[in-house]
């Protein structure tokens, strides 16, 4: 589920559903919020108090709030049955099926007036800051980013002395445009103008780490260059994509407190200020793309009179069928003159719905339900009940965030040890989230179809990525750009990248870096359609005792005729999947390092084994007969050699190409073993599927 989050009060949570784009809501409560924290007061309600440029924009401002919040999108309303997050009296919970409400057509037209008001009074006092957000706020909530840019270019002109709160601003606008670098530029030269303190508070993302992380980032004090380089290091390994340039995921994190600066000292669509409970849920989970309205108990019941064409009569539609005299509601609690909504709670000062009397007639409804049709508008009003809104009453606004939003920072024990992690740690939505985040480049991100190897070159790694995107429907067609970035995660991580910027959809990629445990992340963007495929996970040699031959990983290659000698000779014929068919012959290509160079023996044995042998498909009998080798498929495939190894080198490079027509479909392994005199036996093994041929 995404994001969602709302008020709980006196046992009461109320909730709505999430919408197609959105990702998290929070409902507020008009009865027991607090109260509002008007930012500049009017002395009278048609009018700002004075004609200067700060309290126009103020009024404007308050009264653009107030017609969304009476014009907002009403959706229905969809409980959570527990809460993801609770924070105060919100609670937030995360779906991704959902979709924003349509914002109404007039309350654009009001944002653009408000916004022509904003530019207009920014030409007057171009030195006032709080114009100056606003006029950002409103214009990137409308997707006007290079508008939003040019207004926070205004702020910061010669002259106005805006400083750090104008050049936020900036960063602000370069971050929605997408220019990653420019706004961590900006960002960082705001950060540098604050106060220390300021400057702490701006740096200080606790609240997105887990408590392996926190418990460390609390020990070191702001101010500490520690601190700097923890917090550099952690937003290196955040990123989203390695191969981008600049960091988004580190200048969001200052976007989100731009937006802070921007909601506390001015209302939004909740209309009751803003405190610390939203201020820690934007910062978590980013802020409201969308906003929605639900109508929620309690309502006000009163009696009235209800006649033709009423269509606030209970169970009335407008029309005759709003008549006292109408047919039983379909609802539950549905009676003669109409029903209250399902699970409506009448209050006990109320009386309970009874039909009048019938009123008889030659053209009333069977039964005399509906009385004499042409005479009703003749007849005297009767009493019925009548369910009305009171002001401030009933309505929930729903802020929605964006989605799909996916784990923000990585878990404690991946920043500590990247090159230990597998896939599995860099789940989308590995829990526990602490925080989330909405790449717009990445509004799909899934698996990447792809087959690594490691090799060595003295005190260098090379890193082999062969990729497919043609079983991958997301970027499958598209413009792509493929990615290799392998990282060495030191104290102060370095990027080793490979970039094809108009990539084919099937292709190689090799990058050169220090031998050692490293991270590595393969990836295939599709701008176009804003969306991305990634693996990521640690490759290289595994810490431990280093034996004197040591063995590289397994690389599947296409056959192309000859064997190949070089890592350089076999990487354009790399099988760019795991999945390979029963009827080709597979090649498998290995090097061995630390050999004598004088020529050693080297027992080398090569089997394909089944990945679970208890799933084989046929049924009991079939495995049994596999098992008694009555069955010539259930035969591993096997190759055993007696070599020597290369003369005159240290590396043997070896390749065997292998038939695997004997195996039926399923999920096997490829197992290299090699014995050399002196040393444990050395083991590598790679995963294959087998396919239909």
């Amino acid at each position: 589920m995404p994001p969602l989050k709302l008020l709980c009060t006196a046992g009461l949570i109320a909730a709505v559903a999430i919408p197609a784009m959105a990702a998290a809501q929070i409902i507020r409560d008009p009865v027991s919020a607090p109260a509002p924290v008007p930012v500049a007061a009017p002395a009278t309600p048609t009018g700002p108090r004075s004609t200067a440029p700060i309290d126009v924009a103020q009024w404007e401002q308050r009264e653009f709030e107030l017609f969304r919040h009476l014009h907002l999108t009403h959706i229905l309303p969809s409980l959570p049955t527990t809460c993801d997050e609770r924070v105060g009296r919100l609670c937030y919970w995360y779906n991704e099926s959902t979709t924003f409400p349509k914002e109404s057509d007039l309350v654009r037209e009001r944002r653009n007036r408000l916004t022509g008001i904003l530019d207009s009074l920014a030409r007057q006092v171009p030195a006032n800051t709080w114009i100056a957000e606003q006029r950002v706020r409103y214009l990137a909530e409308s997707e006007r980013y290079q508008d939003a840019l040019d207004a926070a270019r205004q702020c910061t002109g010669e002259g106005t002395g805006g400083g750090w709160r104008c050049e936020i601003l900036v960063g602000f606008a370069h971050h929605m445009i997408g220019d990653y670098v420019a706004a961590e530029r900006a960002y960082d030269s705001a950060i540098a103008h604050m106060d220390p303190r300021q400057s702490c508070d701006w740096r200080d993302f606790s609240m997105l780490l887990d408590d392996v992380s926190l418990a460390q980032f609390r020990t070191i004090p702001c101010g500490d260059a520690r601190r700097d380089e923890w917090a550099a290091r952690t937003w290196s390994l955040a990123r989203t994509l390695y191969s981008m340039k600049g960091n988004d995921s580190r200048s969001e994190y200052f976007a989100r407190m731009t937006m802070v600066q921007m909601f506390t000292d001015a209302p939004s669509a909740y209309q009751f200020g803003f405190d610390t409970d939203e201020r820690e849920l934007l910062l978590r989970f980013g802020w409201p793309r969308a906003w929605g309205a639900a109508y929620q108990l309690p309502v006000t019941f009163s009696l009235g009179t209800g006649g033709p064409g009423d269509a606030s009569t209970t169970g009335g539609k407008g029309g005759d069928a709003g008549t006292v005299g109408g047919a039983k509601g379909k609802g539950k609690g549905g009676t003669s003159v109409g029903s209250y909504p399902p699970g409506t709670k009448i209050p006990s000062n109320v009386p309970p719905l009874v039909r009048p009397p019938d009123i008889s007639g030659p053209r009333g409804l069977p039964g005399g339900l509906g009385g004499d049709i042409q005479n009703q508008a003749n007849r005297p009003k009767l009493p019925s009940v009548q369910m009305k809104q009171r002001e401030g009453d009933g309505i929930s606004v729903v802020s929605i965030e964006a989605v799909p939003a996916y784990r923000y920072i990585p878990a404690g024990f991946v920043l500590n040890d990247p090159p230990q992690s597998d896939s599995a740690a860099w789940r989308l939505q590995l829990p526990p989230v602490m925080g989330r985040y909405a790449p717009p480049y990445a509004k799909s991100l899934v698996p990447l179809e792809h087959q690594k190897a490691v090799f060595k070159r003295g005190d260098s790694a090379i890193v082999v990525m062969a990729y497919d995107t043609k079983g991958t429907k997301q970027v499958d067609g598209a413009k792509i750009r493929a990615g290799l970035v392998v990282t060495q995660a030191g104290a102060v991580p370095r990027d080793f990248v490979a970039v094809h910027d108009s990539a084919p959809s099937f292709g190689v990629l090799t990058v050169r870096a220090p031998w050692g445990p490293l991270l590595m992340s393969a990836e295939v963007a599709a701008p176009e359609r804003k969306a991305v495929a990634r693996a990521r996970y640690g490759v290289g040699p595994m810490r431990g005792p280093v034996a004197r031959v040591i063995l590289s990983d397994l690389l599947f290659y296409k056959s192309y005729g000859s064997f190949p000698s070089s890592v350089e000779e076999v990487a354009p014929h790399a099988i760019p999947t795991e999945r390979v068919r029963a009827g080709e012959k597979l090649g498998v290509y290995w090097e061995a390092y630390g050999t004598d160079p004088a020529g050693e023996k080297i027992k080398v044995s090569l089997i394909v084994a089944r990945e679970n042998p208890d799933d084989e498909e046929g049924g009991f009998f079939k495995r049994l007969a596999r098992s008694l080798k009555l069955a010539r498929s259930a035969t591993p495939v096997s190759v055993g050699v007696d070599d020597i190894s290369a003369r005159g080198v240290t590396t043997s490079a070896r390749a065997i190409e292998l038939d695997i027509s004997t195996l039926t479909k399923g999920a096997y392994y490829v197992q290299l073993e090699i014995v050399v005199a002196g040393q444990p036996t050395l083991r590598a093994e790679h995963r294959i599927e087998v396919v239909a041929p």
